[in-house]
């Protein structure tokens, strides 16, 4: 009697995660490309409010998320010690130089020495502005989720995709490993790729 009892709950249990299923994937389908990615993307702060902020730039400048009001803003999070975040910046840099009067490009480094990452710059041959966020208190509000309160970024690179409306719609961890493939995922996300140049 009791193995018929656990057989019975194992089908019931198997039949619930079916109805779950297929109900999230009905859920799914019915949302364009670009709502299923922001339903999909797993970080907190997507469907929020891309949180404000001034940092300053390995030039002695500041760079403002508030500068970049009414455009799409995609802002890529590294740090000195990544060894993987040094393999996209080429795509970002051609990223910038090809759509930058487009799309906002901001570049965060989360180091633990500005003057590393301004060598870093340097030996890379980067064009665009790096803002530097050595408290890493800008990449802990748009981080990946972790389940400690007193969490540490402990996930580079990532990036966040911001809307015109200043909405975070998109975050993934790691790296693009070509400019096509974040094109690609900006097309997705509806960003103005396909426009003319300003």
């Amino acid at each position: 009697m009791g193995s018929m009892k656990n057989v019975l709950l194992l089908v019931v249990a198997a039949a619930f995660a079916l109805v779950v299923a297929y109900t999230q994937w009905s859920h799914l389908s019915t949302l364009s490309e670009k709502e299923r990615l922001t339903a999909m993307s797993g970080f907190p702060i997507v469907g929020q409010m891309a949180p404000g902020f001034s940092l300053p730039d390995l030039a002695g400048g500041a760079g403002d998320l508030a500068d970049y009001a009414g455009r799409p803003v995609v802002i890529d999070f590294w740090t000195t010690w990544c060894g993987l975040c040094v393999k996209e910046f080429p795509v970002f840099q051609e990223f910038h130089r090809v759509y930058g009067d487009r799309i906002g490009f901001l570049s965060i480094c989360s180091g633990s020495s500005d003057k590393r990452a301004a060598e870093m710059r340097a030996a890379n041959g980067i064009s665009f502005p790096v803002l530097y966020d050595g408290e890493k208190v800008v990449a802990r509000a748009y981080q990946p989720p972790a389940d400690r309160k007193d969490r540490q970024v402990s996930l580079f690179p990532f990036a966040a995709f911001i809307d015109a409306t200043g909405k975070v719609v998109y975050a993934k961890a790691g790296i693009f490993h070509s400019l096509d493939e974040l094109v690609s995922l900006l097309r997705r996300l509806d960003f103005p790729v396909d426009a003319p140049p300003s």
